[in-house]
């Protein structure tokens, strides 16, 4: 029976589409003819059966036997291609289309295989197309399962009108859209084992559980969700990245035809090396830039979450906090000989000495932060920190000084007075900031000193800590 087994998953490993199943392999196919799945027979150890109970929406689930977590699901075939095709028209709605499918998905379940690898999606490409295979281990978590068919489904509407190279699913769509459909109220027909689940009353953590967590975690922000760092994007911080994805993914749905540049932008992705292309030319009623997909999904993040008094910082607390998103963090060199070292820079700095293009990304990042901070700062300081806002989305306004810009020896004159102006404001806010100084800190912090308490003299940074892509 392994023999058997192996030599099928090999012939379809090799592309062959039209392999026959070996007595052995039980066999299953979708309703709409996309998904075929496969699954070696196994005398002795059945598997969990779905049967009507009676009573409308409700089944009864009879285990044969218990997984090490509840969480943990061995696969049966016939109910593994009604389970896809469900994700699919779930999928279908979200974006307002029809099922147009090319591309098959085989499921191939391997009980024996191990758990911890997780499914693996593979391609194979011809003249007529692409077709997929899906290795799945049995068992499997349900959340492995559900975002593994999101990503097959995603990555073979993408490639319908592909080459020879595949399209790439950035990590922010294929968490955001399977959190959105789980939250869907979607009936889930292979459940943890349990019996006489009612699947009319079947939801995830909605949006305002959501809602809580960004409460009580900071937002990442749009940087952070399109280039995640390792530990950011994986782990109990998975987590997190999941929710501020799936509210960035309700908040395109939520844009007049949301859905349909959504969509535009899935098939935008083979024509270009980067989904960022893709995603602004679908997107382009709305951002003509990055830049304002940033500040857009700041405002968002605010908005969401709203004021939450139970949440706000102290006065101390907000004091430092709004201290420290004001600051830039930098390396400063002192000699080639010499590593560098960490320092922050004020605003005003980055101003009056950057590039254009990289003061103007320190800038946003500036903004964002204080953005996302508001909702948790203290009311005594909020004008301040709105002022300051103010102030560096008048200089965004007034600057744009576009990609031709020279060094900043040879600014043209109203990027001269755009830079000048804006030193002004935000000097007359830090003298400001260190006049309520009393009021929040008692004694100055024991920490290294801001860029604001910095002795005069200390050598400026000559690059950004983290320049941006």
């Amino acid at each position: 029976m392994k023999t058997c087994w192996a030599a099928f998953c090999c012939a379809l490993a090799f592309g062959r589409a039209d392999a026959q199943p070996a007595p052995d392999v039980l066999t299953a196919k979708s309703a709409s003819g996309q998904f075929l799945a496969f699954a070696p027979r196994q005398e002795g150890l059945p598997i969990a059966i779905l049967q009507p109970s009676g009573i409308p929406g409700q089944f009864n689930l009879t285990p044969t036997e218990r997984t090490d977590s509840d969480s943990r699901l061995r696969l049966d075939p016939f109910l593994l291609v009604i389970y896809c095709e469900e994700i699919k028209a779930s999928l279908l709605s979200s974006l307002g289309r029809r099922d147009e499918w090319r591309g098959n998905i085989f499921l191939l379940v391997h009980p024996g295989l191990p758990a911890d690898p997780g499914p693996v999606l593979e391609g194979v490409y011809s003249p007529r197309g692409w077709n997929y295979r899906l290795t799945l281990p049995s068992p499997i978590e349900t959340n492995l399962l559900f975002h593994a068919i999101v990503q097959a489904l995603l990555t073979e509407t993408a490639n319908r009108h592909a080459g020879e190279r595949s399209a790439e699913i950035p990590l922010w769509l294929l968490a955001g859209l399977s959190a959105h459909l789980q939250a869907d109220s979607l009936p889930t027909l292979l459940l943890p084992l349990q019996s006489r689940v009612n699947t009319n009353q079947i939801k995830l953590p909605p949006l305002e559980a959501v809602r809580g967590q960004l409460r009580r975690q900071t937002p990442l922000t749009f940087q952070e969700l399109c280039w995640p760092e390792p530990e950011k994007a994986s782990g109990t911080n998975y987590d997190l990245y999941c929710a501020c994805a799936q509210v960035f993914v309700e908040e395109l749905l939520h844009l007049k035809d949301g859905n349909r540049c959504l969509g535009a932008m899935i098939d935008k992705l083979p024509q270009h090396l980067n989904w960022q292309t893709s995603f602004l030319e679908a997107f382009s009623p709305f951002f003509s830039q990055l830049v304002d997909v940033e500040k857009w999904w700041g405002l968002a993040c605010v908005n969401f979450t709203g004021v939450d008094f139970a949440s706000r910082f102290g006065p101390l607390d907000s004091w430092h906090k709004l201290q420290d998103a004001l600051d830039v963090p930098v390396q400063v060199h002192f000699s080639p000989d010499r590593l560098p070292a960490e320092a922050e820079i004020t605003l005003q700095e980055v101003i009056s000495t950057w590039e254009p293009a990289q003061a103007s990304a320190a800038l946003q990042r500036a903004f964002e932060k204080l953005l996302l901070l508001r909702p948790q700062m203290t009311p005594e300081l909020l004008p301040l920190l709105d002022s300051y806002l103010l102030a560096l989305q008048t200089y965004e306004n007034d600057s744009r000084p576009g990609p031709s810009a020279g060094p900043a020896r040879n600014l043209p004159p109203s990027l001269a007075v755009a830079r000048n102006a804006a030193c002004r404001r935000l000097n007359a806010l830090d003298a400001q900031r260190a006049a309520l100084r009393p009021q929040f800190v008692s004694q100055p912090p024991q920490t290294q000193l801001s860029a604001r308490d910095r002795p005069p003299g200390q050598p400026a940074a000559e690059q950004p800590a983290n320049p941006q892509p």
